[in-house]
Formats: C-alpha cells, sequence, structure tokens
C-alpha cells in the first residue's frame, strides 16, 4: 500500500514538473512573438520617416492602419505616395482636407472622387477657379441652392443652362424667364416653369410676337384673353385671345364695333 502511494506521489510529481515546462514555454513564446511584433510595428513605424521614398512606400504597402495611412495622405512630400495613401484610406476627414486644401490638382481631384461630403461639394462648385473640378462638384453635389446661385449668377452660360436643367426651384424659373437677355436661358426658363403670372406678364407686355403667343397658349387668365382680344394691334393675338375667351362681353363688343371682318365673324359665331 505504502509503495502504490509513494509511486502515485512521484507521478503527480512528474506531471506537475512536466505541465509547468510546457506552461512556461508558451509563456516565452507568447513574449516572444509579442516582441517580436512590437520590433516590426517600430520598424514600420520608423520607415515612415525614412528620406528615402521607396521605404516609405514599402512600409505604406504593409500597414492597415489608417493613422498610419492618414499621415502620409496628409504629410509625405511624394505626391504619388500620397495618392496611395488616398486609395487605401478610409477617413472623410482625409478626402475632406486634400480636396479642399491641397496644392497638387491631381490629389485635389482625386480626394473629391473618393469623398462623399455634400459641403465639399458645395463649395468648390461655388468658389473654385479650376473648371474641372468644379464641374465635378457640381456633377456629384445635389443642393440645389448651388444649383441655384450658379443659374442666376454665373457668367458662364453653359454652366448656368446645366444648373437651369438641375433646379426644381420655380423662382430661379421665374426670374430668368422675366429678366434674362440670354434667348436660350429665357426659353429654357420658360419650359420648366409653371408660374401663371410669367405666362400672363409676357403675353401681355414682351415684344416678342411668338413668345407672347407661346404664353397665351399656357395661360389661363381670362383677363388677359380678353385685354389682347379687344385692344392688342396684332391681329393675329387677337384671334388667338378671342378663340380662348368665353366672355360674352368681348364677342358683343367686337360684333358691335370691330372693323376686322374676320374678328367680327369669330366673335359673332360665340355670341350666346
Amino acid at each position: 500500500m505504502k509503495k502504490q502511494f509513494f509511486s502515485f506521489i512521484v507521478i503527480t510529481a512528474l506531471f506537475v514538473a512536466v505541465f509547468s515546462s510546457c506552461t512556461c514555454f508558451s509563456a516565452m513564446t507568447a513574449r516572444t512573438q509579442c516582441s517580436e511584433y512590437v520590433v516590426q510595428c517600430n520598424v514600420i513605424d520608423s520607415a515612415f520617416y525614412d528620406p528615402n521614398p521607396l521605404v516609405r512606400k514599402a512600409a505604406l504597402e504593409k500597414t492597415n492602419e489608417q493613422f498610419e495611412i492618414r499621415y502620409v495622405a496628409l504629410n509625405d512630400k511624394d505626391p504619388e505616395l500620397r495618392k496611395l495613401a488616398l486609395e487605401k484610406a478610409t477617413d472623410q476627414y482625409v478626402f475632406r482636407h486634400v480636396a479642399l486644401n491641397d496644392k497638387v490638382l491631381e490629389l485635389r481631384e482625386f480626394a473629391l472622387k473618393k469623398t462623399s461630403d455634400q459641403y465639399v461639394f458645395r463649395h468648390i462648385a461655388l468658389n473654385e477657379k479650376n473648371p474641372e473640378l468644379r464641374n465635378l462638384a457640381l456633377e456629384k453635389t445635389t443642393d440645389q441652392y448651388v444649383f441655384r446661385h450658379i443659374a442666376l449668377n454665373d457668367k458662364d452660360p453653359e454652366l448656368r443652362k446645366l444648373m437651369l436643367e438641375k433646379t426644381t426651384d420655380q423662382y430661379v424659373f421665374r426670374h430668368i424667364a422675366l429678366n434674362e437677355k440670354n434667348p436660350e436661358l429665357r426659353n429654357l426658363a420658360l419650359e420648366k416653369t409653371t408660374d401663371q403670372y410669367v405666362f400672363r406678364h409676357i403675353a401681355l407686355n414682351d415684344t416678342d410676337p411668338e413668345l407672347r403667343k407661346l404664353m397665351l397658349e399656357r395661360t389661363t387668365d381670362q383677363y388677359v384673353f380678353r385685354h389682347i382680344a379687344l385692344n392688342d394691334k396684332d391681329p393675329e393675338l387677337r384671334k388667338l385671345a378671342l378663340k380662348k375667351t368665353t366672355d360674352q362681353y368681348v364677342f358683343r363688343h367686337i360684333v358691335l364695333n370691330e372693323k376686322d371682318p374676320e374678328l367680327r365673324k369669330m366673335a359673332f359665331e360665340r355670341l350666346k
């Protein structure tokens, strides 16, 4: 019995010794691996400050740390390395900062393509002097204020036309329809507006008879039909207004007083 107990004690002691050795070995291995990782990280970190761009590029290709990628994208002296960092970046601040402030046009364009920041699009669309960057921002923005501002105030008629196509602002259509000297812009605004005041004002006051005729077709204002049918100097416009009015006073007045036989006939046929 004593021999069996002694054997059990010996076996238990051996097992504890072996287990302790394994545990120590595992801990040493883990510490070694951790140390190697720290050393590797320190090597990569120091590589970002290396004067050789090839070393910095190798470090950038190895890392996925956004902090390091951000540092290179914003601070490196090599535009190609910065572009590589922008490709790997996911940080919207980086894209915003580069798109708005960088001195390298290619990097600004690249950052502008990657950002989703509407403030960036708006700022560049309204203030940028480079036409390529401005056009890219205008393609990506959804800001109605941008469309409105450029449609009303820009010096480039083609850009104003593009913004007029994109805006839904009835005030813009009204203002351009009533005040614009560029006939192409004015016609486009007239196609898009639904403002009865615009139709009325042009039908009564414009100097272009074709435009007045077009507005007569679109207006529903009985006062306009009455006024033109009774007073206008253009017989074709008077005929059109006479066709559209329902005012019996107009028909009666023309039948009794009109010298133009065709107008009198038209009025008589509609008189009740």
